[in-house]
């Protein structure tokens, strides 16, 4: 499914507000390391992988539009939610998770 226009702003909005640097900080702190990067990922490679996955969680909250349009995915310790609105509008949560725990069933 293609993107709009609309959807590609909302997701540089994510990117551009995000604190890269301090999930660096920490990423490095931790010796955090993905398998498909040689070290601590660094900044660049840090937006290039929540792109991607912002992009894939809007996709799938398009799908799913008349399911209620949610969706959520995970990877390299990120989150990324997505969810439309009936009016449209996109809602988008990017976090960087060292530690989560629930008991939602």
């Amino acid at each position: 499914m293609e993107l709009e226009a609309k959807h590609y702003d909302t997701i540089m909005d994510c990117l551009d507000e995000f604190d890269f640097e301090r999930v660096h900080t920490v990423m490095k702190y931790l010796n955090w390391t993905w398998s498909d990067v040689k070290g601590v990922p660094e900044i660049t490679d840090l937006r290039k992988h929540c792109r991607k996955y912002l992009q894939e969680v809007v996709r799938g909250a398009l799908e799913r539009e008349k399911e209620g349009g949610q969706y959520v995915m995970a990877s390299g310790g990120f989150r990324f939610e997505s969810k439309i609105y009936p009016d449209g509008f996109l809602w988008l949560r990017m976090s960087f998770d060292i530690a989560d725990w629930d008991n939602a069933e």
